[in-house]
């Protein structure tokens, strides 16, 4: 987590977050590790840039380019 917050944007993959648990228990526990990283980025400035879709999203600091926005912009 350390070394995220420096970044302007992060892309969120949270599609395959249970891939190989061999266990609900295992599988509940890759979904809690994971709301504990989106909490920390949260408490660290990190907002979605726009709602999640089919398991990614962008978070971005606030005053930050989002990088979508980056490549419109070169449209």
């Amino acid at each position: 987590m350390e070394e995220w917050r420096d970044f302007g944007y992060l892309f969120i993959r949270a599609r395959w977050t249970m891939d190989g648990a061999r266990t609900l228990a295992e599988a509940a526990q890759r979904f809690r590790d994971r709301a504990d990283n989106l909490e920390q980025l949260a408490r660290a400035g990190f907002e979605l840039d726009q709602p999640a879709d089919s398991g990614f999203a962008i978070a971005i600091r606030p005053g930050e380019e989002p990088p979508m926005r980056l490549v419109e912009e070169d449209e």
